[in-house]
């Protein structure tokens, strides 16, 4: 099995990416891999893991 194609992006709220950020959003849809960084107090952050059902 090979790599999936990978897209890093920077969050639009907290502009975090891969130097800056503490946390990332990784997420997996038609065959590629998305990673989204976040700050660890960015809200998108926060929300993607309520949805993702793991608020801590």
């Amino acid at each position: 099995m090979g790599l999936l194609p990978t897209t890093v992006h920077r969050c639009r709220e907290c502009r975090a990416d891969e130097d800056s950020g503490e946390a990332r959003t990784v997420t997996v849809a038609e065959g590629r891999l998305s990673v989204t960084w976040h700050l660890a107090s960015c809200p998108h952050y926060r929300a993607d893991r309520v949805l993702a059902g793991r608020d801590t």
